[in-house]
């Protein structure tokens, strides 16, 4: 029988392949003896090759009427599935769960009044293997829209009998996400506003008004100061090149964007984060509480901590944090206790090692996780309080600052012609 796999190799690295095992349970010895720690497992119907020539897990062929919807939907929705609508499914999913209603009618259901393309045609396939007897994670492993974390959460859920409570765990786990989320964007936003608002009226009077101003104190024929001087000539220079300053701007933009999402720099950009002063404390703080409620969920759902560390890895957001995790899992799978191993990475803070100790001595490691998280969750709403009220009066400085020079420079030889009437 032929599986296929998804794995982290000894070195960290993912790597997928096919295997050959009489079971799914021979297959995953057969990993796990090559020192691999499996993410997916997925029995194949057909060989690799037919696979890639179908381009479908089933071997069967798309007709084009469902290319051309898949195609039209993508283009619409990015083909992308926002934490808001994988939220409402697992809670949605979860209610029809307990109520008893079937998991393939409960996902046709949903399905049906489900406005993002990607994740209705999503849940139809799913719905599609359950009908011919695969299980929901497996199902769902095969699909984009669903993360391993998510998946792993409802395995868990179904080989322990409650997949109900696995489903509205993941619901309340992507709820926290999207909070998470909205708190880093509500602290970035201000600042963002009030700096890109500056920017578009030194834009506006340097282009449109400067300009109108030089031409009435040349009829004036009086003495400029050097200061009304010095921003004519800046706005002369703005208006005949605006074109380069845009173009540097576009640059640092796209090149700070390639250097976050490039493989070889990210982890170097991601700690230079970490040394600006206000956006390390957010970021540290949103990766913490993210990553520890992910452990604490995963936890308590029963997953292996290897596995768990692993998928709290995943979702850490910060390469420095995620080396922080990989190195606690190497401790771990060395024998180091959690607590002990989570100091020694050092990108940790002592809460969150002495926390991860008191679990381990009490049974309770999942609520102490969680009461971390709980933790990071109410310092980051006071750290982007703060950020807020600090900002508000550097932001009016900076934009004052602009304001008084530019009107320096224009009453300035208003008042100095005045006085020469006079």
């Amino acid at each position: 029988m032929n599986f296929k796999y998804r794995a982290r190799a000894s070195d960290g690295e993912i790597v997928e392949g096919y295997i050959d095992a009489g079971d799914q349970k021979q297959a995953l010895e057969s990993l796990r003896g090559r020192g691999m720690i499996v993410i997916n497992l997925n029995a194949q119907s057909s060989s690799p090759l037919s696979l890639s020539r179908s381009g479908s897990a089933s071997g069967g062929k798309k007709s084009w009427r469902d290319v051309m919807n898949l195609d039209i939907g993508a283009l619409l929705t990015g083909g992308r599935v926002p934490l808001k609508n994988l939220m409402i499914f697992f809670r949605q999913l979860a209610t029809m769960e307990n109520a008893g209603l079937g998991l393939s009618t409960a996902i046709n259901v949903i399905a049906e009044s489900e406005k993002n393309h990607a994740l209705k045609t999503s849940l139809y396939d799913i719905r599609s293997r359950i009908d011919r007897g695969v299980p929901l994670s497996q199902a769902m492993s095969q699909q984009k829209a669903f993360n391993a974390l998510l998946v792993s959460l409802v395995e868990a859920g179904e080989e322990g009998g409650m997949l109900g409570n696995a489903l509205e765990q993941s619901a309340v786990l992507l709820e926290k996400q999207e909070q998470l989320r909205s708190k880093i964007r509500s602290a970035l936003f201000y600042p963002g506003f009030v700096m890109t608002f500056a920017v578009l009226i030194v834009i506006f009077f340097f282009m449109f008004l400067v300009p109108k101003f030089e031409e009435v104190f040349a009829t004036l024929e009086i003495e400029l100061p050097q200061i009304t001087l010095t921003l004519f000539a800046m706005g002369n220079w703005f208006a005949a090149h605006w074109y380069i300053i845009a173009l540097i701007v576009l640059g640092i933009f796209f090149g700070i964007h390639l250097l976050n999402q490039n493989k070889h720099t990210r982890g170097t950009m991601d700690r230079i984060k970490l040394k600006i002063p206000v956006l390390k404390d957010l970021l540290l703080k949103a990766s913490m509480a993210r990553s520890s409620r992910t452990l604490s969920a995963l936890t308590a759902a029963g997953v292996p901590i290897v596995r768990g560390i692993e998928m709290a890895e995943e979702t850490a957001g910060n390469e420095a944090v995620k080396d922080g995790y990989k190195e606690l899992r190497t401790s771990v799978v060395r024998g180091v206790s959690l607590g002990d191993a989570a100091k020694n990475a050092g990108i940790f803070p002592v809460l969150v090692s002495q926390m991860m100790r008191i679990g381990e001595e009490t049974g309770h490691l999942d609520s102490m996780l969680e009461r971390v998280a709980a933790w990071y969750d109410q310092e980051l709403d006071e750290q982007v309080k703060a950020t807020v009220s600090l900002l508000e009066p550097v932001m009016i400085v900076f934009v004052g600052g602009i304001i008084a020079v530019i009107a320096v420079s224009i009453f300035a030889p208003v008042t100095s012609a005045i006085v020469q009437l006079s």
